[in-house]
């Protein structure tokens, strides 16, 4: 999604809980063995402490280590290899379908037509916008980019035309859902991240405007650029605050386990916090986000809760992803990059703030956008009721909501502030559009047949706004015949999407919408085998663990997701 908002390449550079802390310590720690190395392996009972886990990144990038990582295997195709977890590269999850290619004049063409105008009346705060998708809060925007640069990171310069084999190209993220971009490769070996006992997580200077009286802005250097395992989550403010929210999160937790278990040294303490935090965010990501942003039938025949005690806790059922793909690039070019069209135009952060702010603006002053890089402005804390429904009732604005997943990127998304040694486009449509060719997707016809799908028809593939007026999208055949039978697959995603939640021929929407905007069979079908295959090959994640959300986290029926980890991270 959100192979970052600002375009990934172009960014390569760059309290006391109260009385209640031994309760929830008691319940957290039932999730642990005596106790547990830091990514979650069970350590053997009297045996010395396990050293801190250095999944770290490359020494060629400017602030990550070098990578420790066991059992690799080289091989030249996946086909090749027996595959017990992915390497770090990319790869194919339809290697055998042919790679598309299309005039550059084209993909410009259609990249200008998903690009909103520039709204110069936007809709007022309190009013229904027609491009909203009430179906999914803005705040799962975030937690998809979030979640994106916990996996991947193509860091090669801005060459988005020279065709290039994906499995040449190193991903600097280690694909599992392990927060290296919060963690970075540890205590030991990323010091800067850390406070001095080794165990706690560093947070930068206090902000104001919200009732969190605990908000913060990121860890900075005398520079103003933040220092944290990732550069890319100080990109915007709002990825940048959720960030600070799993510091917190990881802070808290350390103060439970410390109370429960005096007697463990810091290394211990750092080891089952991690494991914990780490579990409860698969957790968030399997339950909450992927049915959020995924047709829920489509994520039920993947992965499922085991109704009886025996065999495995998950039952999964993946039917193209396998480990030798390593991370696909149907996934990390094409269909995660939904979030794109999610992106709101204009925020509200906080009660405090006298107005809705672009996610960039053609200012390089910081309290008219929420572009980062630089210390956020004092009293930009959020409110995350306007991300989430922290409270009831819900009612319009409270929480914002995302953007209808469609042909559509909106306007601040062509104003990519790219690096001073980068090079254009500022377009991410552009962008997205011709690193999908650079590295050799398949069309989304060619997928949806090889997944046994009827694609869609060319009058049935839209590209602009789906906000029910059938004047704001097009045929994407309208634009240029090369696109005739053969659809990008990145706009295919987009397309889908639309056609799910309403009628559409001819090039345009029909009547009311029928169903929510989520991923389709193609787009829902390639995020949620990723997402759980990452899961499921990585031997320390909660497929491979006991484990249940701490009780004193959870909301009625026991439910554990984003909404419920920001509330236990922010709480007094």
């Amino acid at each position: 999604m959100l192979n970052n908002l600002k375009g990934k390449s172009a960014w390569r550079r760059y309290g006391q809980w109260g009385g209640c802390l031994l309760l929830l310590a008691t319940s957290l720690l039932a999730n642990l063995p005596a106790y547990a190395n830091p990514m979650g392996r069970p350590a053997t009972p009297g045996a010395a402490p396990t050293p801190v886990n250095t999944r770290a990144k490359e020494a060629d990038h400017p602030i990550f280590l070098p990578m420790i990582r066991q059992g690799a295997v080289a091989s030249n195709t996946a086909q090749q290899r027996d595959c017990l977890a992915p390497e770090q590269t990319y790869g194919r999850m339809f290697a055998s379908l042919p790679s598309a290619t299309w005039n550059i004049d084209d993909l410009q063409l259609l990249a200008l037509k998903s690009m909103a105008e520039e709204e110069l009346d936007p809709t007022p705060e309190g009013e229904v916008d027609d491009e909203e998708n009430t179906d999914i809060d803005a705040g799962y925007t975030y937690v998809g980019q979030f979640i994106d640069h916990d996996l991947t990171l193509d860091d090669r310069p801005n060459d988005l035309t020279t065709p290039i084999d994906p499995q040449t190209v190193k991903n600097f993220r280690t694909p599992q859902f392990d927060l290296d971009s919060v963690y970075g490769a540890g205590p030991t070996l990323s010091a800067q991240l850390y406070e001095a006992d080794g165990m706690h997580l560093k947070l930068g200077a206090p902000l104001t405007g919200s009732s969190d009286s605990g908000a913060a802005d990121l860890l900075r250097d005398n520079n103003g650029q933040a220092i944290i395992g990732d550069p890319r989550n100080d990109e915007n403010r709002i990825v940048a605050q959720l960030h600070t929210v799993f510091i917190r999160f990881h802070n808290k937790i350390v103060d439970s386990v410390r109370q429960a278990k005096p007697q463990l040294s810091a290394s211990q303490v750092f080891s089952e916090a991690q494991s914990l935090v780490l579990w409860h965010y698969q957790w968030a990501v399997l339950t909450d986000f992927l049915p959020t942003i995924v047709k829920p039938q489509i994520v039920q025949a993947i992965v499922r809760l085991n109704p009886t005690p025996n065999g495995p806790r998950w039952q999964t059922t993946l039917r193209y992803y396998n480990p030798c793909m390593n991370m696909p690039v149907e996934f990390s070019v094409a269909a995660y990059r939904f979030g794109h069209s999610m992106v709101r135009a204009l925020y509200r952060l906080n009660s405090t703030l006298p107005n809705r702010l672009p996610v960039f603006s053609n200012t390089a002053e910081t309290t008219l956008n929420l572009g980062g890089f630089s210390p956020a402005p004092s009293n930009f804390a959020i409110d995350w009721k306007f991300f989430f429904p922290m409270s009831a009732p819900r009612q319009v604005g409270i929480p914002q909501a995302s953007y209808k997943i469609d042909g559509s990127l909106v306007y601040p998304l062509s104003l990519l502030p790219l690096p001073a040694t980068g090079s254009g486009p500022a377009n991410l449509a552009q962008r997205n559009l011709l690193r999908g060719m650079q590295l050799g997707l398949p069309t989304g016809q060619e997928v949806a047949r090889a997944m046994g799908v009827r694609p869609l028809r060319d009058d049935q593939i839209l590209v602009g706004k789906a906000s029910g007026d059938a004047a704001d999208t097009v045929a994407i055949t309208t634009i240029s015949p090369a696109f005739a039978g053969k659809t990008p697959l990145w706009s295919y995603i987009f397309a889908e999407a639309t056609a799910n939640a309403y009628k559409v021929q001819d090039g345009h929407t029909v009547g009311e919408q029928v169903a929510p905007f989520r991923l389709g069979a193609v787009g829902g079908q390639i995020v949620a085998e990723t997402i759980v295959g990452l899961l499921k090959a990585d031997p320390t994640s909660l497929f491979n663990n006991s484990f249940q959300p701490s009780p004193a986290f959870t909301s009625p029926g026991g439910k554990f997701g984003f909404k419920e980890l920001i509330r236990a991270a922010i709480a007094d």
